[in-house]
Protein backbone atom coordinates (compact mmCIF):
# COMPACT_ATOMS: atom_id res chain seq x y z
CA UNK A 1 0.00 0.00 0.00
CA UNK A 2 1.62 3.39 -1.13
CA UNK A 3 2.06 5.42 1.96
CA UNK A 4 1.80 9.69 1.33
CA UNK A 5 1.97 12.55 4.01
CA UNK A 6 0.94 16.36 2.90
CA UNK A 7 1.65 19.01 5.09
CA UNK A 8 -1.20 21.50 5.90
CA UNK A 9 0.05 25.45 6.09
CA UNK A 10 -1.76 28.51 7.26
CA UNK A 11 -2.12 30.81 4.60
CA UNK A 12 -5.10 32.91 2.22
CA UNK A 13 -5.21 30.59 -1.13
CA UNK A 14 -6.96 27.30 0.15
CA UNK A 15 -6.44 23.76 -0.74
CA UNK A 16 -2.22 23.47 -0.70
CA UNK A 17 -2.13 20.17 1.01
CA UNK A 18 -4.64 19.05 -1.55
CA UNK A 19 -2.91 20.31 -4.49
CA UNK A 20 0.02 18.59 -3.03
CA UNK A 21 -1.37 14.91 -2.95
CA UNK A 22 -3.48 15.36 -6.15
CA UNK A 23 0.14 16.58 -8.11
CA UNK A 24 0.90 12.79 -7.61
CA UNK A 25 -1.23 11.48 -10.06
CA UNK A 26 -1.28 12.62 -13.33
CA UNK A 27 -4.33 15.03 -13.40
CA UNK A 28 -4.16 15.19 -17.62
CA UNK A 29 -5.41 11.53 -17.75
CA UNK A 30 -8.44 12.03 -15.57
CA UNK A 31 -11.64 11.99 -17.10
CA UNK A 32 -13.87 14.93 -18.08
CA UNK A 33 -15.84 14.84 -14.74
CA UNK A 34 -12.75 15.06 -12.59
CA UNK A 35 -11.09 17.76 -14.75
CA UNK A 36 -14.53 20.05 -14.30
CA UNK A 37 -13.85 19.50 -10.35
CA UNK A 38 -10.15 20.07 -10.70
CA UNK A 39 -10.23 23.75 -11.32
CA UNK A 40 -12.09 24.36 -7.85
CA UNK A 41 -9.00 22.80 -5.60
CA UNK A 42 -6.29 23.57 -8.44
CA UNK A 43 -7.30 26.05 -10.82
CA UNK A 44 -3.23 27.13 -12.33
CA UNK A 45 -3.43 23.32 -13.13
CA UNK A 46 -3.09 23.07 -17.33
CA UNK A 47 -5.15 20.06 -17.21
CA UNK A 48 -8.50 22.01 -15.69
CA UNK A 49 -11.07 21.50 -18.21
CA UNK A 50 -12.14 23.56 -20.95
CA UNK A 51 -14.63 26.15 -20.99
CA UNK A 52 -16.05 24.05 -23.85
CA UNK A 53 -15.84 20.75 -21.80
CA UNK A 54 -17.80 22.48 -18.82
CA UNK A 55 -20.76 23.74 -20.74
CA UNK A 56 -21.08 19.87 -22.27
CA UNK A 57 -20.64 18.67 -18.50
CA UNK A 58 -23.50 20.98 -17.38
CA UNK A 59 -25.52 20.06 -20.41
CA UNK A 60 -25.10 16.25 -19.40
CA UNK A 61 -26.50 16.62 -15.74
CA UNK A 62 -30.09 18.44 -15.63
CA UNK A 63 -29.75 18.13 -12.12
CA UNK A 64 -27.42 21.28 -12.67
CA UNK A 65 -29.84 23.27 -14.59
CA UNK A 66 -31.58 26.81 -12.63
CA UNK A 67 -34.46 25.34 -10.66
CA UNK A 68 -36.03 23.84 -7.76
CA UNK A 69 -33.82 20.76 -8.35
CA UNK A 70 -30.81 22.62 -8.41
CA UNK A 71 -28.06 21.51 -5.74
CA UNK A 72 -26.82 23.48 -2.83
CA UNK A 73 -23.39 25.20 -3.10
CA UNK A 74 -22.19 22.42 -0.13
CA UNK A 75 -23.37 19.55 -2.31
CA UNK A 76 -21.92 20.81 -5.84
CA UNK A 77 -18.48 21.55 -4.01
CA UNK A 78 -18.46 17.72 -2.46
CA UNK A 79 -19.93 16.36 -6.14
CA UNK A 80 -16.79 17.79 -7.01
CA UNK A 81 -14.41 16.96 -4.49
CA UNK A 82 -15.73 13.53 -5.05
CA UNK A 83 -14.57 13.25 -8.85
CA UNK A 84 -11.59 14.58 -8.01
CA UNK A 85 -10.93 12.22 -5.09
CA UNK A 86 -12.15 9.34 -7.43
CA UNK A 87 -9.81 10.12 -10.09
CA UNK A 88 -6.57 10.46 -7.67
CA UNK A 89 -7.61 7.07 -6.20
CA UNK A 90 -8.21 5.34 -9.36
CA UNK A 91 -4.63 6.12 -10.41
CA UNK A 92 -2.81 5.51 -7.12
CA UNK A 93 -4.51 2.95 -6.00
CA UNK A 94 -5.03 1.52 -2.03
CA UNK A 95 -2.89 3.99 -0.03
CA UNK A 96 -2.73 5.65 3.42
CA UNK A 97 -2.30 9.13 3.89
CA UNK A 98 -0.88 11.58 6.82
CA UNK A 99 -2.27 14.98 7.13
CA UNK A 100 0.53 17.09 8.92
CA UNK A 101 -0.72 20.03 11.09
CA UNK A 102 -4.50 18.99 10.91
CA UNK A 103 -5.06 22.26 12.94
CA UNK A 104 -3.93 24.09 10.16
CA UNK A 105 -6.09 22.64 8.04
CA UNK A 106 -8.16 25.26 5.67
CA UNK A 107 -11.97 24.69 5.44
CA UNK A 108 -11.71 23.55 1.93
CA UNK A 109 -9.04 21.25 2.53
CA UNK A 110 -10.59 19.62 5.56
CA UNK A 111 -13.82 18.72 3.48
CA UNK A 112 -11.40 17.23 1.09
CA UNK A 113 -10.28 14.95 3.13
CA UNK A 114 -13.72 13.81 4.95
CA UNK A 115 -14.98 13.19 1.62
CA UNK A 116 -12.01 11.44 0.55
CA UNK A 117 -11.94 9.18 3.76
CA UNK A 118 -15.62 8.42 3.07
CA UNK A 119 -15.56 7.76 -0.39
CA UNK A 120 -13.90 3.96 -0.45
CA UNK A 121 -14.09 1.76 2.32
CA UNK A 122 -11.07 -0.10 1.47
CA UNK A 123 -8.64 1.74 -0.81
CA UNK A 124 -7.77 4.78 1.07
CA UNK A 125 -7.28 6.04 4.87
CA UNK A 126 -6.91 9.21 6.17
CA UNK A 127 -4.90 9.66 9.40
CA UNK A 128 -3.93 13.36 11.08
CA UNK A 129 -1.29 12.48 13.50
CA UNK A 130 -0.15 14.50 16.72
CA UNK A 131 3.24 12.69 16.38
CA UNK A 132 5.75 11.98 13.51
CA UNK A 133 3.45 10.43 10.55
CA UNK A 134 3.73 6.95 10.00
CA UNK A 135 4.37 8.31 5.94
CA UNK A 136 7.21 9.18 4.22
CA UNK A 137 10.00 10.89 6.02
CA UNK A 138 9.43 14.32 4.20
CA UNK A 139 5.74 15.37 3.39
CA UNK A 140 4.92 16.00 -0.41
CA UNK A 141 6.03 18.93 -1.81
CA UNK A 142 3.97 21.47 -1.93
CA UNK A 143 2.39 23.10 -5.45
CA UNK A 144 2.66 26.89 -5.25
CA UNK A 145 2.29 29.21 -8.95
CA UNK A 146 3.88 32.70 -9.00
CA UNK A 147 0.37 33.82 -8.79
CA UNK A 148 -0.44 32.33 -5.89
CA UNK A 149 2.97 33.34 -3.87
CA UNK A 150 1.95 36.95 -5.00
CA UNK A 151 -1.63 37.24 -3.44
CA UNK A 152 -0.27 35.27 -0.19
CA UNK A 153 2.42 38.30 -0.05
CA UNK A 154 0.07 41.15 -0.56
CA UNK A 155 -2.72 39.55 1.62
CA UNK A 156 0.03 39.67 4.50
CA UNK A 157 1.24 42.95 3.95
CA UNK A 158 1.04 45.18 6.82
CA UNK A 159 1.57 47.99 5.17
CA UNK A 160 -0.71 50.01 2.29
CA UNK A 161 -1.18 48.62 -0.79
CA UNK A 162 -1.06 50.25 -4.23
CA UNK A 163 -3.81 50.63 -6.06
CA UNK A 164 -2.50 48.34 -8.81
CA UNK A 165 -1.97 45.59 -5.64
CA UNK A 166 -5.39 45.91 -4.31
CA UNK A 167 -6.95 45.42 -7.80
CA UNK A 168 -5.00 42.39 -7.98
CA UNK A 169 -6.32 40.61 -5.56
CA UNK A 170 -9.86 41.76 -5.76
CA UNK A 171 -9.34 40.31 -9.19
CA UNK A 172 -8.31 37.15 -7.97
CA UNK A 173 -10.80 36.90 -5.27
CA UNK A 174 -13.46 37.18 -7.77
CA UNK A 175 -11.64 34.85 -10.31
CA UNK A 176 -11.93 32.49 -6.66
CA UNK A 177 -15.66 33.11 -6.60
CA UNK A 178 -16.81 31.80 -9.91
CA UNK A 179 -14.73 28.66 -9.87
CA UNK A 180 -16.38 28.20 -6.44
CA UNK A 181 -14.02 28.38 -3.80
CA UNK A 182 -15.46 31.14 -1.64
CA UNK A 183 -13.17 30.23 1.27
CA UNK A 184 -10.18 31.55 -0.72
CA UNK A 185 -12.51 34.56 -2.10
CA UNK A 186 -13.30 35.10 1.46
CA UNK A 187 -9.62 35.38 2.96
CA UNK A 188 -8.58 37.33 0.06
CA UNK A 189 -11.37 39.79 0.18
CA UNK A 190 -11.02 40.69 3.86
CA UNK A 191 -7.40 41.44 3.44
CA UNK A 192 -8.17 43.58 0.72
CA UNK A 193 -11.12 45.60 3.14
CA UNK A 194 -8.05 46.13 5.03
CA UNK A 195 -6.54 48.30 2.90
CA UNK A 196 -9.13 49.49 0.31
CA UNK A 197 -12.52 49.15 1.78
CA UNK A 198 -14.37 50.00 -1.32
CA UNK A 199 -18.38 49.06 -2.31
CA UNK A 200 -16.85 46.69 -4.47
CA UNK A 201 -14.83 44.95 -2.44
CA UNK A 202 -17.48 44.45 0.61
CA UNK A 203 -19.81 43.12 -2.38
CA UNK A 204 -17.75 40.50 -3.30
CA UNK A 205 -17.59 39.38 0.46
CA UNK A 206 -20.96 39.67 0.57
CA UNK A 207 -20.79 37.29 -1.82
CA UNK A 208 -18.66 34.75 -0.63
CA UNK A 209 -20.41 34.88 2.68
CA UNK A 210 -23.79 33.87 1.08
CA UNK A 211 -22.32 31.34 -0.61
CA UNK A 212 -20.39 29.99 2.04
CA UNK A 213 -23.78 30.17 4.87
CA UNK A 214 -22.30 32.60 6.84
CA UNK A 215 -22.81 35.66 8.44
CA UNK A 216 -20.93 38.90 7.30
CA UNK A 217 -19.26 39.64 9.98
CA UNK A 218 -17.54 36.19 10.72
CA UNK A 219 -14.48 36.78 11.37
CA UNK A 220 -15.11 39.60 13.63
CA UNK A 221 -16.33 37.80 16.86
CA UNK A 222 -16.07 34.03 17.79
CA UNK A 223 -17.98 31.00 15.55
CA UNK A 224 -19.75 29.45 18.16
CA UNK A 225 -19.95 26.05 19.17
CA UNK A 226 -22.83 24.35 21.42
CA UNK A 227 -20.49 23.58 23.91
CA UNK A 228 -21.66 20.07 26.10
CA UNK A 229 -23.99 21.23 29.19
CA UNK A 230 -24.55 24.53 27.51
CA UNK A 231 -21.33 26.23 28.53
CA UNK A 232 -20.14 29.69 26.98
CA UNK A 233 -18.64 30.38 23.22
CA UNK A 234 -16.08 28.27 22.03
CA UNK A 235 -12.65 29.43 20.14
CA UNK A 236 -11.95 30.86 17.00
CA UNK A 237 -10.93 28.62 14.06
CA UNK A 238 -10.91 24.88 13.78
CA UNK A 239 -10.31 22.48 17.54
CA UNK A 240 -6.81 20.79 17.53
CA UNK A 241 -6.66 17.27 18.73
CA UNK A 242 -4.77 18.03 22.02
CA UNK A 243 -4.64 14.28 23.10
CA UNK A 244 -6.22 10.77 22.85
CA UNK A 245 -5.21 9.82 19.64
CA UNK A 246 -2.98 6.55 20.99
CA UNK A 247 -6.90 5.44 22.29
CA UNK A 248 -7.69 6.00 18.82
CA UNK A 249 -4.62 3.98 17.44
CA UNK A 250 -5.04 1.49 19.86
CA UNK A 251 -8.76 0.57 18.99
CA UNK A 252 -7.78 1.11 15.20
CA UNK A 253 -5.81 -1.87 15.54
CA UNK A 254 -8.61 -4.49 15.45
CA UNK A 255 -11.25 -1.82 13.73
CA UNK A 256 -12.75 -2.57 10.23
CA UNK A 257 -11.93 -0.06 7.32
CA UNK A 258 -15.58 1.20 6.94
CA UNK A 259 -15.82 2.27 11.42
CA UNK A 260 -11.92 4.01 11.21
CA UNK A 261 -13.52 6.12 8.02
CA UNK A 262 -16.83 6.94 9.95
CA UNK A 263 -14.65 8.04 12.97
CA UNK A 264 -12.09 9.97 11.19
CA UNK A 265 -15.15 11.70 9.73
CA UNK A 266 -16.74 12.38 12.57
CA UNK A 267 -12.95 14.05 13.84
CA UNK A 268 -13.30 16.27 10.87
CA UNK A 269 -16.71 17.66 12.41
CA UNK A 270 -15.73 18.07 15.37
CA UNK A 271 -12.69 19.78 14.36
CA UNK A 272 -14.71 22.65 12.37
CA UNK A 273 -17.53 22.73 14.82
CA UNK A 274 -20.31 21.11 13.08
CA UNK A 275 -20.26 18.00 15.00
CA UNK A 276 -24.05 18.72 16.16
CA UNK A 277 -25.38 19.87 13.32
CA UNK A 278 -24.40 16.49 11.74
CA UNK A 279 -24.34 14.03 14.59
CA UNK A 280 -26.24 12.97 17.21
CA UNK A 281 -24.70 13.82 20.82
CA UNK A 282 -25.30 13.06 23.78
CA UNK A 283 -24.29 15.10 27.18
CA UNK A 284 -22.30 13.63 30.02
CA UNK A 285 -24.35 15.20 33.12
CA UNK A 286 -21.28 14.38 35.75
CA UNK A 287 -18.73 15.76 33.44
CA UNK A 288 -19.80 19.19 31.55
CA UNK A 289 -17.32 19.28 29.08
CA UNK A 290 -17.38 16.10 27.92
CA UNK A 291 -20.13 14.74 25.27
CA UNK A 292 -20.78 11.19 23.66
CA UNK A 293 -20.78 11.36 19.63
CA UNK A 294 -23.11 8.56 18.06
CA UNK A 295 -20.42 8.02 14.96
CA UNK A 296 -23.23 5.24 13.71
CA UNK A 297 -25.27 2.30 15.00
CA UNK A 298 -23.12 0.80 17.66
CA UNK A 299 -19.89 3.07 17.72
CA UNK A 300 -19.60 6.08 19.98
CA UNK A 301 -16.75 8.71 20.74
CA UNK A 302 -16.07 10.52 23.23
CA UNK A 303 -14.76 13.96 23.47
CA UNK A 304 -13.70 16.38 26.17
CA UNK A 305 -13.02 20.13 25.52
CA UNK A 306 -10.04 20.92 26.51
CA UNK A 307 -9.98 24.76 26.41
CA UNK A 308 -11.36 26.61 23.79
CA UNK A 309 -9.42 25.72 21.14
CA UNK A 310 -8.97 21.86 21.70
CA UNK A 311 -9.94 18.68 22.21
CA UNK A 312 -9.38 15.36 23.20
CA UNK A 313 -10.55 11.67 22.34
CA UNK A 314 -11.50 9.92 25.65
CA UNK A 315 -13.37 7.12 23.98
CA UNK A 316 -13.81 5.41 21.38
CA UNK A 317 -15.19 1.98 20.28
CA UNK A 318 -18.67 0.25 20.75
CA UNK A 319 -21.40 1.11 22.96
CA UNK A 320 -21.40 -1.75 25.11
CA UNK A 321 -17.44 -0.57 25.68
CA UNK A 322 -18.48 2.59 27.27
CA UNK A 323 -20.04 2.29 30.78
CA UNK A 324 -20.95 6.00 30.96
CA UNK A 325 -23.45 5.16 28.03
CA UNK A 326 -26.82 3.88 29.47
CA UNK A 327 -28.11 0.79 26.74
CA UNK A 328 -31.51 1.36 27.05
CA UNK A 329 -31.78 4.55 25.66
CA UNK A 330 -27.70 5.21 24.14
CA UNK A 331 -28.07 8.65 26.33
CA UNK A 332 -25.35 9.56 28.93
CA UNK A 333 -25.69 7.18 32.72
Amino acid sequence: MRQFAVRAERGVVGFSPVRALINTGVTAEWPRRARVGLKLVAPDDPACATYEEEREESRAEPVRARGPNRPSYREWVVRSLQEVGQAWLDQVGPCHVDVLDADLLDDGSRLFFATLAALSDERVTIRCPVGPATGPADPVPGVASARELRIEHLAASVGGLTGEESGFLHREAIGYLRSGDGWTAERILRAVLRHRPTPAAWRGLRAACAMLGRPLDIGRRPLRLRPPGGAGAAGRGPLRLHAGWERLERWSETAGQIDRNAVHKALFAIADRTVFRSYETYDDPARPLDFFVQVKAGLVLKIRIRDLDAFEIAHVGSVEASPEIDLGTGQAA
